[in-house]
């Protein structure tokens, strides 16, 4: 049993300032992993965060205040171990290694031990960037206490709990994809969350075993594309129907509105969004996949729309006024410049997604470009996305419809947004393509809820908004021709004018899928059907049981 530690006389400044010094290298070994790794690879897109480090900071000070030799030196050990299957994943994959990850790798020990084995000699720098530092860490901690006077305090325990409890705790009332790796995160941050959620939602847990999926394999082919800029726009919790240009009886788009006047050949639809959340809808976008159960293909990148840009020599942009974590499952191992809200923290909090523009203006395109933008305005809390803004919002943002106006009032702030970002595009040359669309909808106040998530019509509703500049008609009017435009379809669409045509021989005419909030697991699952008197949303179905009845269909 630990007892109290009675602060020593060594606590003197000499014995503090050792404590300071040491506490500084050891953060510097523990962060040193992911640049070291970047010196051999791309695929390392660490970059520093101000608020991770200094938490970081203050538990190596804990690891050296508590006096504990086998603790700190057990503690690190695990780090070693958990960094080397980390950055060892980075190099072999080119993305973070995730809780699913984890659980595959524990289930086919053998598979793995042969991989390592054979590709041991194009990736064992690995052994270097966790070897040298972690090697370092041990020996401070093995060798110095004893050696030279520390401070000493049994509070430090209390310290090194909080930061290693405080994932698994957080992992216990969240779902498995709020921890989902982000490539831009240290490594070691990753893994506390990753290993976090294995442990405490996978571990020592029966794996649902789905049945396979009984659908064909896609097909690619090359596509003739002239396009020399395609840019792709999502905006958070997007809803057609509080849209003016789609009849809302509020004004909310009244620049858009007008662009569409002034360009007949760019035009908007209502659309079907692939999920109802950002980080399960944005993965079947960036990744156009329309039938549920082929999540292998997320994870291998194989239908990714960064990976048809790259092949065709178009280089690849992801900028963002939301969090990195965002770029999980959408192959960011394709990615030439990828900048998000982490990257300018200041500037976002300042200007919320008026800051992406700034940072739009500061790019240098390439002769062909792609580029995803993806933007925050209408996500809640509403009012907060524009309190910035020197001009005052139109609706009233209080009382009984104050959250309904703030929502509306996010839209026309967006509408300014986008004014400026089309206007940007319209200044590049060549052919080019551009599609505006929401990640989900939103449920604004039907029924008393609010928010997404939910399998309901309100969050599978989302706008299409399609802009060409000497484009093809032809190309325009294979689009143009949709009633509504699903995510599959505006994927798949994108993917053509990036190089690569998709020949999916599972395609059923007016049939959609909606998924549930989940990413590989056994998600519920909603079939939507076109009919002439409009979309019908099926009940939500599970996954698992969708796959075994393929057979099922739209009426009609």
């Amino acid at each position: 049993m630990l007892t109290p530690l009675a602060p020593r006389r060594a606590s003197a400044p000499r014995a503090w300032l050792s404590l300071l010094a040491l506490a500084t290298l050891s953060c510097a070994l523990l962060l040193a992993d992911d640049f070291l790794q970047q010196l051999f690879t791309p695929s390392n897109h660490a970059e520093l965060e101000a608020g991770y480090v200094a938490v970081l900071w203050l538990f190596s000070v804990g690891l050296w205040l508590c006096n504990l030799r086998p603790l700190s030196m057990g503690i690190l050990a695990l780090f070693a171990v958990m960094q080397l299957m980390q950055l060892a994943n980075i190099s072999f994959f080119g993305e973070p290694l995730t809780a699913i990850d984890i659980q595959s790798l524990l289930n086919d020990p053998g598979e793995v031990r042969e991989t390592a084995a054979h590709s041991l000699a194009g990736h064992w720098p690995v052994l270097l960037c966790v070897g040298i530092p972690y090697g370092l860490l041990l020996a401070l901690h093995g060798c110095l206490p004893g050696r030279i006077s520390l401070p000493q305090s049994s509070w430090a325990l209390v310290l090194i709990a909080v930061v290693l409890l405080s994932k698994p705790y957080r992992a216990t009332y969240r779902n498995l994809d709020s921890f989902a790796a982000s490539p831009s995160r240290s490594a070691l941050h990753n893994n506390l969350n990753v290993f976090s959620a294995w442990a405490v939602h996978l571990a020592f847990k029966p794996e649902v075993e789905l049945p396979p999926t009984p659908f064909a394999p896609y097909a690619l082919s090359p596509s003739m594309s002239q396009a020399k800029h395609v840019w792709l726009v999502v905006a958070d919790s997007l809803r057609s129907d509080r849209l003016g240009v789609f009849g809302y009886g509020r004004d909310t788009t009244p620049k858009l509105a007008a662009y569409l006047r002034d360009h007949p050949s760019a035009f908007v639809r209502p659309g079907i969004a692939a999920g109802v959340a950002t980080d399960v809808s944005l993965p079947y976008l960036i990744n156009p996949i329309r039938e549920p159960g082929k999540d292998a293909l997320l994870r291998t990148g194989d239908i990714n729309l960064f990976r048809f840009a790259r092949q065709a020599g178009f280089r690849t942009y992801w900028i963002s006024s939301q969090e990195s974590k965002l770029l999980a499952n959408l192959g960011s191992r394709y990615l030439d410049v990828s900048i998000t809200r982490e990257d300018h923290p200041v500037r976002f909090l300042k200007q919320q997604d008026r800051a992406l523009l700034d940072v739009l203006d500061a790019q240098r395109w390439a002769e062909r470009n792609f580029v995803v933008l993806n933007l925050r305005t209408a996500h809640l809390p509403y009012a907060q996305n524009y309190r910035h803004e020197k001009t005052p919002a139109p609706w009233v943002d209080q009382g009984p419809n104050g959250q309904s106006n703030a929502y509306d009032n996010s839209v026309h702030y967006l509408d300014g947004l986008l004014a400026e970002v089309i206007a940007d595009f319209d200044r590049l040359e060549g052919e080019r393509y551009l599609i505006i669309t929401g990640d989900h909808g939103q449920r604004l106040g039907e029924g008393g809820h609010w928010g997404h998530n939910d399998l309901v019509p309100e969050v599978s509703d989302v706008p299409v908004i399609v802009i060409g500049r000497e484009a093809k008609a032809e190309t325009m009017a294979g689009l143009s021709a949709e009633r509504w435009i699903s995510h599959y379809e505006a994927g798949k669409w994108l993917a053509a004018r990036l190089g690569t045509r998709i020949h999916n021989p599972n395609l059923r005419p007016n049939e959609h899928f909606v998924h549930g909030k989940l990413l590989f697991t056994d998600n519920f699952i909603q079939r939507v059907c076109e009919t002439p008197a409009g979309l019908v949303h099926q009940p939500p179905q599970l996954l698992s049981m969708l796959l075994k009845q393929p057979e099922a269909r739209c009426e009609g």
